[in-house]
């Protein structure tokens, strides 16, 4: 499958249409936007220039003819090959390179009236366009579309040349397939399925019953449509068509020979006027088989060309000549047809109304325009548009696009109407506008011009046809109540030519709210008495001023001018959604329109920065998100380079800020963060952004801590005055044991932010590992008036450390540093106070006479995924607890307390780990929405039958694979905060998934908690890539048939892999790898113990019992 093209080659009739669509090409190509090609040019057909000289002055004469379709297309490829020859340093054009090139050709095609600026600005309907998701920043345009389309449908080819046109709209289906293009030497013509009637206006494919085409033709008539196809569809030519490599090395020679040299620029730089030649009719109908040499030559195939020539001996001489050229060069090629299903031939044109062609788009556009749509009221629809004034409609749509309405305007519309391309940020404006209409402001070299036009008229018919419409009123009509007659309105214009296009309607002289409220009254004539009095007064002055035509406005646009206007507004936008979703715990994904601004450039991205820090001035539960959306910023600006988004972030220069932000000083933090941002910006440097950013991300970090820190108010209670304590004698252990636990369904919901944004639900066991319980601490006061921390190390490796200074339990925050969990336990349980004026001796000495001594281990690997570290944080504050004479904690305090101290410790972990092991058996534990942060578990009785189950079907396999949650789980908040679509659903699947799971253990449904986990472990892939090594995926694949379910442990895909035997029975020999180690593993009904002086404690057991009904109630 290619979706990188050698070149993509855009061409249009004019050096005006030239200078927008490069700007266009140009800002799609640089944000993105467009596949992947090699180079991207805009090329101008080739045009006959008649210059004739006066005096001193020279008038240079355009002709109208062009070179059609076909010439456009050789001009094309001549270009094209000619650029990729000049880069490969052949110094003659070599033919050759089509061989190993994909080439796109994308026609401009007619000018339409209907999108100011021209078809390829015209919008597409967001869920039709064959765009890609991250193409999609600003709402689609008709010229991406048909970019991505032909991507698509030309995925299959390796070489060749791929053409299309902007003349139609072909929207995307999944039943739209790419055609194999392997062994053709000729072309392959994409068609689409159109009703009879509406294939008499294009052109037709007749087949052979099979592949082939036997012949094409324009407009057939309609009975003798009837006759050649039998059914109520026949296949129109859709505007997309393959040419082989082969084809294209015979169309590029026809450069060469008289009169098709004519064709390209080749011709025009000989003094030589053009040749015009259709694609369809003139270069392809040889290929097809069912065309005989003479009926070619003659032009009766319906080529448009041909017959428009008639009148003209000499032109039909020269076609003549060149399609014997063409019939000779082309000889032994074939064309095949490929149908494209599911779609529909979308043509646009100008003369067709705007009421039938455009409006059906504009409606869907409005649905779902992407990135961004500003809401609005009632009828009002959007699309790249910026309302502070006032927008009205009386009862129909109205649609405004790429419209800025200043806060001094107000329009009323009287029905159906659109406003296009509408620049009044600063204007003061009041009106009532006619409806069933379509404004237009296009931006010219002097000054905007305002135009408008029925959405029912069809504009190129010449003014006495019985269908001809102004305003959607008839000619006639509108002549006797305006009282302005044809050489008013067309001075100096050939009577076959005066069409709409071409009335002199338009003021272009006066101011541009002038402009509009003249333009209404003359609407207005038509339908209203008192308007058309007031026209009659203001005729006279509108006479003698300057006025353009519809068709001079087209022509006098400037496009980068336009270009400006739609990112200015795009920007104006952006700013408004930052600020509207600012408040919203969800909020939208920015990430998009970042890519978008940082490859625009500083100014932009100076613009969306201020806005995004304004919102940070005060604390909101929101912060995290918007610094997070920072830095997003930042890495999108440096664009894939400067490292890793993860890394540290306590560099001097931003100390101060994060220390402000720690204390709760949100508006200073803010202010001097936002001072380091912009001199990291501007050094230029990727790296000083990544930095940068990082910083950013720990701010967040910082903030959601003080969040979590709310689950505070849960474990207060667990404290006691000291006049009520009964401190342990010095001497006597208080010794904590727990279980690992295993995570069946839910995991990562538990994580903050997620489970008080989204909120959680987590399933899990608490198992012991060969007989024991994993985990464990034990605490004793000390006659010495310090603090002993010892690391057991079951491999014989002991870790002895000894803290006699407040400064050693300084680095309690850094999670690699040596007892850094056993000191932010301490601190946590007000041991000592850190920033205490006394010693840690005097400290320990008056408040207990004595020291203390810690010891802590853990038989589980690190990064086993069964919880360990979260777990030994809770083991030892329950015995931290009750060595300093409080009472035991409940399970509930220790897990809200631990969330805590994950938070101070800056691993940032989540409750399932502590709600699995501290609480014994099966349990669902669920949290939601909102702050203070709460947890709630319910144990599940388990019948005797599902616990002997999973005693004797549970497998616990230690892969030899570690994998650290840290980084990890920065990414997965990273993405959280992004607002990733598919992070999205996958943690909204994530949480039902646990609540199904539960319904599975209570009901002691074994097949149906194998397939729940299962699809836990496939969503687990999704929300942490790259979790499955090579080697594990080999390992699940070859215990697929032994297991009803399996899963690596762990939120983060963790060392152990657990399944669901399907049989008790030892696994055959040859299915694990004999290098890997299976440990026996049991449930534990019990949970955490505590021991004092090698007596048992008994330990507050409240959990909830789940029941049916109230698992129906967390649904």
């Amino acid at each position: 499958m290619e979706d990188h093209w050698t070149a993509i080659v855009v061409t249009c009739s004019t050096a005006t249409i030239r200078e927008g669509l490069e700007k266009e090409c140009n800002r799609l190509a640089k944000v993105g936007m467009l596949p992947s090609h090699e180079l991207l040019m805009v090329v101008d057909d080739p045009q006959w220039e008649k210059i004739s000289e006066e005096g001193s002055a020279s008038k240079t004469c355009q002709l109208e003819q062009g070179v059609g379709s076909g010439g456009a297309t050789i001009n094309a490829l001549l270009v094209a090959v000619e650029r990729l020859s000049a880069k490969r340093n052949h110094t003659t054009i070599s033919s050759e390179l089509v061989y190993n090139s994909r080439i796109l050709v994308v026609h401009h095609g007619r000018v339409l009236a209907h999108s100011p600026g021209g078809s390829p600005f015209l919008y597409v309907p967001p869920e039709l366009p064959c765009v890609s998701q991250s193409a999609m920043a600003t709402p689609p345009t008709l010229l991406q579309h048909v970019i991505w389309m032909a991507t698509k449908v030309g995925r299959r080819s390796n070489t060749g040349v791929w053409v299309t046109s902007l003349d139609a709209f072909i929207p995307n289906s999944p039943q739209v397939e790419a055609p194999d293009t392997n062994g053709v030497s000729g072309a392959v013509v994409c068609t689409i399925k159109t009703p009879l009637q509406q294939a008499t206006h294009h052109g037709t494919v007749i087949t052979d019953g099979r592949k082939n085409i036997l012949r094409m033709e324009y407009k057939m008539p309609w009975d003798r449509m009837k006759e050649v196809f039998t059914k109520d569809e026949a296949p129109v030519i859709s505007g997309l068509v393959f040419l082989s490599a082969s084809l294209t090395e015979q169309l590029l020679g026809l450069h060469t020979l008289p009169p098709l040299d004519r064709c390209t620029y080749y011709g025009t730089d000989s003094g030589i006027p053009p040749l015009q030649v259709s694609l369809y009719f003139d270069l392809l109908l040889p290929l097809c088989s069912g065309v005989e040499e003479e009926e070619y030559l003659s032009g009766r195939c319906g080529a448009v060309y041909a017959q428009v020539a008639k009148y003209n001996i000499t032109a039909v001489q020269e076609l003549h000549t060149a399609r014997l050229q063409i019939w000779k060069q082309l000889q032994g090629l074939k064309a095949v047809f490929h149908s494209l299903e599911g779609t529909r031939h979308h043509y646009l044109a100008s003369h067709l109304t705007y009421e039938s062609i455009i409006l059906p788009l504009l409606s869907s556009s409005c649905v779902g325009s992407r990135p961004f749509q500003v809401p609005t009221s009632g009828a009002v629809k959007t699309i790249n548009a910026y309302i502070e004034g006032s927008v009205k409609s009386t009862g129909k749509d109205l649609f405004i696009v790429d419209s800025w309405i200043g806060k001094d305007v107000a329009l009323e519309f009287s029905g159906l109407s659109t406003v296009s391309g509408f620049q009044l940020s600063s204007a003061k404006l009041q009106l009532q506008l006619a409806g069933d209409c379509v404004w237009q402001m296009h931006p010219t070299r002097i000054q905007d011009v305002i135009t408008c036009y029925g959405i029912k008229d069809q504009l190129s018919l010449h003014y006495q046809e019985k269908e001809a419409s102004i305003f959607n009123i008839d000619w006639p009509v509108f002549m006797e109540r305006t009282e302005l007659s044809p050489d008013i309105l067309w001075p100096n214009q050939a009577s076959h030519n005066q069409t709409f296009l071409t009335a002199k309607l338009f003021s272009n002289d006066i101011p541009k709210e002038e402009q509009i409220q003249s333009l209404a009254i003359l609407v207005r004539t038509l339908t209203d008495d008192v308007s058309m009095n007031e026209w009659k007064s203001r005729i006279e002055e509108w006479k003698a001023g300057s006025r353009f035509s519809l068709l001079d406005a087209m022509e006098s646009s400037i496009m980068h001018k336009l270009i400006q206007q739609h990112e200015d507004i795009y920007l104006k936008i952006a700013e408004q959604i930052i600020e509207a979703t600012s408040g919203e715990l969800g909020g939208k994904s920015l990430l998009p329109m970042f890519e978008y601004v940082a490859a625009r450039g500083q100014i932009s991205v100076n613009k969306i920065m201020m806005v995004l820090h304004q919102q940070l001035s005060h604390e909101r539960p929101t912060t995290p998100r918007l610094l997070a959306n920072i830095a997003d910023l930042l890495g999108c600006m440096a664009a894939g380079d400067g490292g890793l988004r993860s890394g540290p972030a306590a560099n001097p220069h931003w100390r101060n800020a994060l220390q402000q932000l720690k204390s709760g000083n949100q508006s200073r933090a803010m202010e001097l963060m936002f001072d380091n941002c912009k001199l990291w910006m501007q050094s230029g440097h990727p790296e000083d952004l990544i930095r940068a950013a990082r910083h950013y991300e720990r701010a967040s970090q910082i903030v959601i801590s003080h969040l979590v820190e709310t689950a505070e108010m849960h474990v207060s209670p667990m404290w006691v005055a000291q006049e009520f304590r009964q401190q342990v004698p010095a001497g006597v252990w208080v010794e904590a044991l727990s279980p690992a636990r295993i995570d069946l369904a839910g995991g990562w919901t538990d994580t903050p932010p997620i489970c008080y944004e989204q909120g959680g639900a987590v399933l899990n066991i608490a198992i012991k590992i060969n007989k024991k319980k994993p985990i464990g601490a034990r605490v004793r006061f000390i006659p010495e008036p310090h603090i002993v921390c010892v690391l057991r190390d079951w491999s014989g490796g002991d870790v002895r450390l000894t803290w006699s200074q407040l400064e050693q339990l300084g680095d309690y925050d850094n999670p690699v540093a040596p007892g850094a969990l056993v000191k932010v336990v301490l601190l946590y349980c007000r041991l000592v106070d850190l920033h205490s004026e006394d010693t840690l001796m005097s400290q320990l000495t008056e408040s207990y006479n004595a020291g203390v001594e810690v010891e802590v281990w853990s038989q589980l690997p690190q990064g086993s995924g069964l919880g360990g570290s979260s777990l030994l944080a809770g083991t030892l504050v329950s015995a931290m607890a009750v060595l300093l004479g409080h009472p035991p904690p409940s399970h509930s305090h220790l897990v809200h307390a631990t969330l805590t101290i994950e938070q101070r410790l800056t691993t940032g972990g989540g409750w399932q780990d502590q709600v699995g092991g501290l609480v014994g058996g099966a349990k669902l534990g669920v949290s939601n929405i909102g702050t203070p942060v709460t947890v709630n578990m319910y144990k599940i009785p388990l019948q005797a039958e599902m616990l002997d189950f999973l005693n004797n079907h549970l497998l616990l396999l230690y892969t030899g694979k570690v994998r650290l949650a840290r980084n990890l789980l920065q990414t997965v908040i990273r993405n959280w905060y992004a607002r990733d679509s598919t992070i999205i659903e996958c943690f909204s699947k994530l949480q039902q998934l646990a609540i199904s799971a539960a319904a599975a253990v209570l009901e002691g449904d074994r097949k149906e908690l194998g397939h729940c986990i299962d699809k836990y472990w496939s969503l687990k892939k999704m929300v942490a890539s790259g979790c499955e090594p090579g080697k594990v995926k080999k390992l699940m694949s070859s215990l697929r048939t032994h297991c009803l379910g399996m899963s690596l442990a762990g939120a983060g895909g963790g060392g152990y892999l657990y399944a669901l035997k399907t049989l008790s029975d030892p696994l055959p020999s040859d299915v694990v790898p004999g290098e890997l180690s299976i440990d026996a593993v049991e449930v534990d009904q019990e949970g955490l113990e505590l021991w004092v002086g090698g007596e048992p404690l008994q330990t507050p057991d409240n959990e909830e019992i789940l029941t049916s009904e109230k698992l129906r109630s967390l649904q």
